[in-house]
């Protein structure tokens, strides 16, 4: 909680009897600043003192008294609320002061010092281009791993490659049918999708070829040489493929993140002996699987019929050595909405295997991706991989890169702009993409429009890098850099201290985005800043960022410099570059 908040809470918490911890969680930004900078509700106090509200606020208020340049000027009672009004001076120097102060900091905690969370994501199958589907999992799942390192904890990233399965004996047929009319078949992740649309094509008039595929598969479980080989050799091409992309995103798995379904594949014998012990195993329809009847839940298959083992044998297996090898506090898998029956089954069979920890595990759902009208035809967002019918991140990338560099052409101002305006088109249309996943809480549906992606004066990615860009020329203006100890007490008008409130709230929306699992709330909180900071900007008459007053230019310089910096951080917390100029 912002530290003014706690400081109000110790002023009241002695007044009414109550714990000062669980008075600042309920603190609140007045609706308007004429009312104060923060208050506390008084609706909870009504049972145990037996008064109306608003009397209590009144009663609460007669009681303080503050000393001349103190934290707060003063404490009214607003109907049921007593609201604190802060001392523009103090707010300064506690919020931008610090901002500056410590930059490398900002935003920064040790609220999870000691703790461990594993934050699964994007896992995307091998041997097949990345699909515009996945940007979901990989952006939301990547910022999580950002903040909650910003906030202290040890933070284990996890990429469930599906590296494993029947699609590999289907490539290794369809590849080396291949291969014996071109000895030199190229092997990337475009040749790979071409060979397994290819194996399904000729598969549906050809039941052998499935077979074949079946037998490969059964080779490479057995550990065949050859199969081994090809296996090895379609995993690190993809591999190659998928980091390149990744790194465009700004997303950089460490090497150790890439544990597949392959990687699980010798341990789920002991998982499923480990059911067996339990006494968790019936059989139903020839298949193995955990009941969950009486959980409302239908039952978790671990074999198959044909003995073949299905992804929640690898979740179970996965989830065992994670905790065994990395003890986490926290297991998150940042997987779309439509597998939450998926987890809730493998979390209740955890649970029932006797492992307390299962209830640090959590689903983090999120909701569909799809394209409004024009921006790619008819074609689907999601589809058939089977059928051609995918859209790849990368074309969307580089659709969304083409859109900025026009975007660019159009608004460009200034030499250094139109010379770097190729580089800068990257870090906007990658950016705008990205972004468009922190508009809205993550459950929700998203809906991706050219106008709403690339907008630079509202909700987007963009109008936050042109905002920086516009925050750096002012610096640049003014000598590159504010003063070390300007006069705090001259930034005080109503617009100002709006902006330093936001400022001081910076650390709460990374916690809660933290409690939350929520990156879309440091988005939030970066749109208001930004939109807080651009009225004032545009209030040229009375907020003339450099003038001839030296010291009320050097505080407004620190100002503008705490914004940047927030900024900045918050765009690198989601995954985006901060251009200096656009």
């Amino acid at each position: 909680m912002s530290w003014y908040k706690r400081l109000a809470a110790e002023i009241v918490a002695p007044l009414i009897d109550m714990d000062a911890g669980e008075l600042t969680a309920q603190m609140v930004r007045p609706p308007s600043p004429d009312m104060g900078d923060v208050g506390f509700p008084c609706f909870t106090l009504a049972q145990k003192l037996r008064r109306a509200p608003p009397k209590i606020a009144a009663e609460l208020a007669g009681k303080i008294t503050f000393a001349e340049g103190g934290v707060f000027e003063c404490a009214k009672a607003v109907g049921p609320y007593l609201n604190f009004t802060l001392s523009p001076g103090i707010l300064a120097e506690k919020t931008v002061g610090v901002a500056i102060g410590n930059p490398r900091h900002w935003g920064r905690s040790d609220d999870g010092a000691g703790k461990t969370v594993i934050v699964e994501y994007s896992s995307p199958n091998i041997a097949k281009p990345l699909g515009v589907h996945h940007i979901r999992s990989t952006m939301i799942g990547a910022a999580l791993a950002r903040i909650y390192r910003a906030r202290g904890w040890n933070v284990v990233e996890m990429n469930f490659l599906g590296d494993w399965g029947t699609t590999f004996g289907q490539l290794m047929v369809a590849y080396k049918r291949e291969e014996m009319k071109n000895p030199n078949q190229p092997v990337d992740v475009h040749s790979l999708l071409q060979l397994y649309l290819k194996f399904h094509e000729d598969a549906d008039g050809d039941e052998t070829l499935k077979d074949e595929a079946r037998e490969w598969f059964l080779r490479l479980e057995r550990g065949d040489a050859e199969a081994l080989r090809l296996w090895k050799v379609f995993r690190d091409e993809s591999l190659k493929e998928l980091i390149k992309l990744y790194e465009r995103m700004n997303v950089r798995f460490p090497e150790s993140a890439f544990k597949g379904e392959a990687f699980y594949n010798d341990r789920m014998d002991g998982t499923i002996r480990r059911l067996g012990e339990k006494g968790l195993l019936k059989e139903s329809q020839g298949a193995t699987v955990v009941d969950l009847e009486m959980y409302g839940m239908p039952p978790c298959i671990i074999k198959k019929k044909d003995g073949a083992t299905i992804y929640a044998t690898r979740d179970l297996a996965s989830a065992e050595y994670r905790h065994e090898t990395y003890r986490f506090d926290k297991s998150l898998y940042v997987v779309a909405n439509q597998q939450e029956l998926h987890f809730r089954q493998v979390f209740k069979t955890l649970e029932l295997m006797g492992y307390d920890w299962a209830k640090n595990c959590e689903h983090v759902k999120f909701g569909m991706l799809s394209f409004g009208p024009g921006v790619f035809g008819e074609e689907a967002a999601t589809g058939s991989t089977r059928k051609g019918r995918v859209i790849f991140l990368e074309d969307v990338l580089d659709r969304a890169v083409e859109q900025a560099r026009t975007l660019i052409k159009e608004n460009a101002r200034g030499d250094e702009v139109r010379a770097n305006a190729a580089k800068l088109a990257e870090h906007v249309g990658v950016g705008a993409v990205v972004f468009s996943e922190f508009l809205q809480r993550r459950t929700k549906d998203v809906v991706f429009t050219w106008d709403k992606a690339l907008n630079l004066h509202g909700d987007s990615g963009p109008y936050l890098q042109y905002t920086h860009a516009r925050l750096s020329s002012v610096l640049r203006k003014g000598g590159d850099r504010p003063p070390e100890t300007p006069n705090w007490k001259r930034l005080s008008t109503r617009l100002e201290k709006e902006v330093m409130l936001k400022l001081a709230e910076y650390g709460d929306a990374l916690a809660l985005a933290v409690k939350e699992n929520e990156p879309s709330l440091v988005a939030t909180h970066m749109l208001e800043l930004a939109a807080d900071f651009n009225r004032m900007f545009t209030d040229k008459e009375t907020h003339r960022l450099i003038s001839d007053d030296a010291e009320l230019t050097s505080a407004r310089l620190a100002l503008v410099e705490a914004v940047r910096l927030t900024i900045a951080t918050g765009l690198a917390l989601l995954g985006l570059s901060a251009p200096d100029a656009m």
